[in-house]
């Protein structure tokens, strides 16, 4: 555990969609400049996500300490979900993974990582029932975190809690049930002011630099923001509101992810030197105090939360309800997917999870899936253990492409490819992220983790691949019938 607990790494992810209309009816004139929500892919859920922010900063987690995946929709009950992004990521077995359950969670898993004792994965998938009042104001994200000192030191740190019956769900209900806001808010304010105050005085400080406020209940952020206050260049740069609340009209309320989500955000933008107040008032309140570290810039992991949002594609409406399964509508005439089994997935868990070949040690050619025989040379067991060589870092090529039309995930056709991998190996996978007819032969891809299908109540996991990013189409429509 650090002397002084802090940040040391940290990673944002958002899914390369936004959703900014939602209307049933056509003819219902569109609102000008009104809000969006980030939204998770058909092959995304927290699990996916957290490894997608995780993969930038988890790799060097050691033996003793957790893995955190908090969440408020995790894709299993009673099964450890975070036990899946621990394989993904391939880490040490010594590292204990837990899931940290409910809207509070993303600020406690947070506190844990600050504390040295965590490396912390907050991630969300938001549903509501279509054309619900806040439908455009929930959102997907996720955000992880490394304890340490490069990006931040935490000054002080406060906590409330207040039994309050604000958001909630019961099992086996797909969507929040939600109190009057007008209730709920001003039990959080008021929770939220108190500790924000309590954190200040204990860090020494009457103002900070930026202010970032996460809240379940619109309303008490609001209030917050504006009781608090924030930087001024920053409410300057986002049109005389704070930078929080311009990336959550952005994003949307993104759950368990949220005070991860915009504390990413505001270190992203933030100088060395700075403080920054983080205050999360959901079932009470829990204020951080940080001041940024010389390491800031070093210690994030991938692209900013700036740079995610402005190459996410747009997504039709009608396209989003049947990735939900909130539309039903009539699929190909085939069986369902198989569902994968335990046996064969805990041997083969090494190419299922963490994508390994096998390299030979006579040719020193990689095999993909890993086998006994070396695919180049023919020679039995050359592939040893110790030539296990991961693909998930690394770019491959397309060299061919089929688009498949029977397809059972919830698009009218998809993208398979056969793409040879730098350094060796090739690999089959389906394409993400990208329209099937704009996946060319040479194009540039990379490996992510996604859920394949969902076959009696189990989930597939594999890799597929997207494009790079040069080859990537930032800002392009996607809307229905595409």
């Amino acid at each position: 555990m650090p002397e002084q607990p802090g940040i040391d790494a940290y990673a944002a992810y958002l899914p390369a969609y936004a959703l900014d209309d939602n209307r049933l009816d056509p003819s219902v004139p569109a609102r000008a400049g009104g809000p969006a929500r980030s939204v998770a892919g058909h092959d995304e859920d927290a699990v996916t996500m957290a490894v997608e922010a995780l993969r930038h900063v988890a790799a060097g987690t050691p033996a003793g300490r957790h893995l955190l995946l908090a969440t408020t929709n995790a894709p299993y009950e009673a099964k450890t979900s975070a036990g899946v992004a621990h394989e993904a990521l391939g880490l040490d077995p010594g590292v204990t993974a837990l899931d940290l359950r409910g809207h509070r969670a993303g600020a406690s898993a947070l506190d844990l990582a600050l504390r040295g004792v965590a490396t912390a994965a907050l991630a969300d998938v938001r549903t509501t029932r279509p054309g619900a009042p806040d439908e455009l104001a929930q959102g997907d994200a996720a955000a992880a975190f490394v304890g340490g000192r490069r990006a931040a030191v935490l000054l002080a740190r406060a906590g409330h809690t207040a039994e309050v019956l604000d958001r909630w769900r019961l099992p086996g209900e797909r969507h929040d049930r939600v109190w009057d806001e007008r209730f709920t808010a001003e039990i959080l304010v008021a929770a939220g002011l108190h500790t924000a105050h309590r954190a200040l005085a204990e860090a020494s400080l009457d103002t900070v630099d930026q202010v970032v406020v996460s809240s379940s209940n619109p309303r008490a952020a609001a209030a917050l923001r504006k009781a608090l206050g924030g930087a001024t260049a920053l409410r300057k740069a986002s049109g005389g509101a704070g930078q929080d609340a311009a990336v959550e009209r952005a994003t949307g309320f993104t759950g368990a992810a949220h005070p991860g989500l915009l504390l990413a955000a505001a270190l992203d933008e933030a100088q060395p030197g700075q403080t920054i107040l983080l205050l999360s008032a959901t079932e009470g309140a829990d204020a951080f105090v940080l001041r940024v570290g010389d390491g800031v810039r070093a210690a994030r992991g991938g692209p900013s939360v700036r740079a995610q949002l402005a190459a996410r594609q747009r997504v039709g409406y009608g396209r989003y309800l049947r990735w939900r399964g909130l539309l039903d509508v009539q699929g190909p005439a085939r069986p369902a997917a198989p569902a994968p089994a335990a046996p064969p997935m805990h041997r083969r868990a090494g190419w299922k999870y963490r994508l390994e070949g096998s390299r030979c040690d006579a040719c020193g050619r990689v095999t993909t899936p890993p086998g006994r025989v070396c695919a180049s040379c023919g020679i039995v067991g050359a592939g040893t253990a110790t030539g296990k060589v991961s693909l998930r870092e690394r770019t491959a090529r397309v060299v061919s492409v089929t688009r498949d039309h029977l397809t059972t995930m919830p698009e009218p056709e998809v993208a398979i490819v056969v793409a040879d991998v730098e350094g060796g190996g090739r690999l089959s996978a389906y394409a993400t992220d990208v329209a099937p007819g704009d996946v060319t032969v040479g194009m540039a891809m990379t490996p992510v983790f996604r859920r394949l299908w969902t076959t009696d109540s189990i989930h597939n996991y594999f890799w597929k691949l997207r494009p790079a990013p040069a080859d990537a189409a930032p800002g392009k429509d996607t809307a229905d019938g595409q």
